[in-house]
C-alpha cells in the first residue's frame, strides 16, 4: 500500500472495520446462500436464480456466477437440473456439442421466481434499518460503485458468448479438474426487480 495517498489509507483502513462490524452483524451472508427447498440443494437453487437473473448462460459464465466451480461439477448438476426438467440446454454451433448455453424451463422459471423472493426478502432486511432517504442515497452510491469499475459494460458480448461443457467421459473426473481457459465476463446490468411489498414499508 506504500504507493497510495494517505487519505486512500485512511479509507481503506475505515472500510476494513466497517466491513468487519458489519460480519458481526452476520450481513456478510450472501442473500444466495442456502435458498431452501425440498428436494434441490442450494447450489441448484443459485443456478436457477443466475438463470432468471441473466437468462440465457453459456456454461462457462454460469460456472464463475456460482463461484467458479469447475465445468465437470457443473455438468452434472445440469444433468440433475434437466433431468428435473428445470433447465434445458441449446448445442449453440452444429456439429460441436460441447458448446451450449443453459435456459430456465417454464417450471424452472417458477421455482426461481420463489427463491427470488426469499433473496429479496433477505435484502429488504438488510436495507429497512435506514431510512427511506437513506436507502435510495445507500443504493445510488452503490450503483456508482459498480459503474466505476466497468461491470455493465458487457452486456451485449454476453449475450452472444458461448460457453464449452465437458463431454460425459470428462463430466465424471474429479471437481479438481482445470476448467477451460476463458476471459472471465464482468457482471451486466440486471433489470430491476419487482418493488417488494411484504415487510418493507
Amino acid at each position: 500500500m506504500s504507493e497510495l495517498s494517505m487519505e486512500v489509507r485512511v479509507q481503506v483502513a475505515r472500510l476494513r472495520n466497517l466491513i468487519i462490524d458489519v460480519a458481526r452483524c452476520g450481513a456478510l451472508n450472501s442473500p444466495l446462500s442456502s435458498l431452501p427447498h425440498t428436494e434441490l440443494d442450494p447450489m441448484e437453487v443459485q443456478a436457477l436464480w443466475w438463470l432468471k437473473a441473466e437468462s440465457l448462460l453459456p456454461v462457462n459464465v454460469l460456472a464463475d456466477r456460482l463461484g467458479g466451480i469447475a465445468l465437470p461439477r457443473l455438468s452434472r448438476l445440469l444433468d440433475r437440473l434437466e433431468d428435473a426438467k428445470l433447465v434445458q440446454r441449446e448445442r449453440s454451433v452444429r456439429h460441436d456439442r460441447r458448446r451450449v448455453r443453459v435456459r430456465l424451463t417454464e417450471q424452472g422459471r417458477a421455482l426461481a421466481e420463489q427463491a427470488d423472493n426469499v433473496v429479496q426478502e433477505r435484502m429488504a432486511k438488510l436495507l429497512l434499518p435506514l431510512a427511506g432517504e437513506q436507502r435510495s442515497a445507500l443504493v445510488d452510491m452503490l450503483e456508482g460503485w459498480v459503474e466505476a469499475m466497468g461491470c455493465w459494460n458487457r452486456a451485449e458480448e454476453l449475450a452472444t458468448e458461448e460457453g464449452t461443457e465437458p463431454e460425459p467421459e470428462t463430466a465424471e473426473a474429479s471437481d479438481v479438474s482445470e476448467r477451460p481457459s476463458a476471459p472471465r465476463p464482468r457482471l451486466t446490468r440486471a433489470e430491476p426487480p419487482p418493488v417488494i411489498t411484504a415487510n418493507a414499508a
